[in-house]
C-alpha cells in the first residue's frame, strides 16, 4: 500500500496554513453555509440575498425549486468567512419575511446530499432492470453506502 507516502504528504499539508481544517468539524457545527427555513413562498432569491448581504460577502444564495417552479420553503446562503455566517445567523434568525418567522441554522453538507441521494435513487431504480446480469459491481458497492 502507498499509505507511507500519503502519511508523509499529510504531515506537510497539516503544517500549511490550516490546510487540514476542511474535513474536520472542529468549531461546534460552525460553517460558512447557512440554511434558512420557513421561507414564505412569495420570497425570491433577491429577498433572501437582501436580508443576508448586510452581514458579509455572499458567496452564493440558492432557493431550491420544485419542478413546477415554486420553491420548497427553504434557502441556502453561503458566506466567505465563518464570522460573517455567524453574524448573519444571529442577525437574520427570528426576523420576519412576508409574515413568516425565518429559522436560520448552520447548513450541514448532508442537506445537499439528501437532494443528491433522491436523484441518484431515482436513477438506480430505472437502471436496476438492466443490472440483472450483474455486470456492474460498482452499483452494489454504492448501495451499501446509501
Amino acid at each position: 500500500g502507498g499509505s507511507g507516502a500519503a502519511a508523509a504528504g499529510g504531515k506537510a499539508a497539516a503544517g500549511a496554513a490550516g490546510g487540514d481544517k476542511r474535513g474536520r468539524k472542529a468549531d461546534d457545527g460552525q460553517s460558512v453555509k447557512l440554511v434558512v427555513r420557513n421561507v414564505a413562498f412569495e420570497a425570491t432569491r433577491k429577498d433572501i440575498a437582501g436580508l443576508f448581504s448586510p452581514f458579509g460577502h455572499l458567496k452564493s444564495c440558492r432557493l431550491p425549486k420544485k419542478f413546477d417552479g415554486s420553491h420548497r420553503g427553504f434557502a441556502f446562503v453561503e458566506f466567505v468567512t465563518k464570522q460573517e455566517a455567524k453574524n448573519a445567523l444571529e442577525g437574520v434568525g427570528g426576523t420576519h419575511l412576508y409574515g413568516r418567522r425565518l429559522v436560520v441554522e448552520y447548513a450541514e453538507d448532508s442537506e445537499g446530499l439528501e437532494e443528491l441521494r433522491a436523484k441518484t435513487a431515482a436513477k438506480f431504480r430505472s437502471r436496476e432492470e438492466e443490472d440483472v446480469t450483474g455486470a456492474a459491481p460498482g452499483a452494489k458497492r454504492l448501495k451499501k453506502g446509501l
